[in-house]
């Protein structure tokens, strides 16, 4: 299954710390294949909340290995 926007953002939000760890692999390709994130540029009211999610529950983790 290729992930979708919907996707990437429904594994940032979750509080699970293992499965925030798996998924980071699965977000870096994501955000760097100009193909798979095509609709990144055209919704940017859940780019933000993507942002927003890593930003808050990912950076500010008290997990070192998340925030990495």
């Amino acid at each position: 299954m290729e992930p979708s926007m919907e996707y990437c953002l429904a594994q940032v939000l979750q509080k699970d710390v293992g499965r925030r760890l798996q998924v980071g692999q699965e977000l870096i390709d994501y955000f760097s294949d100009k193909q798979k994130s095509a609709d990144l540029e055209h919704d940017q009211t859940m780019l933000d909340k993507m942002v927003d999610g890593l930003a808050t529950s990912w950076v500010n983790s008290s997990n070192y290995k998340v925030r990495l």
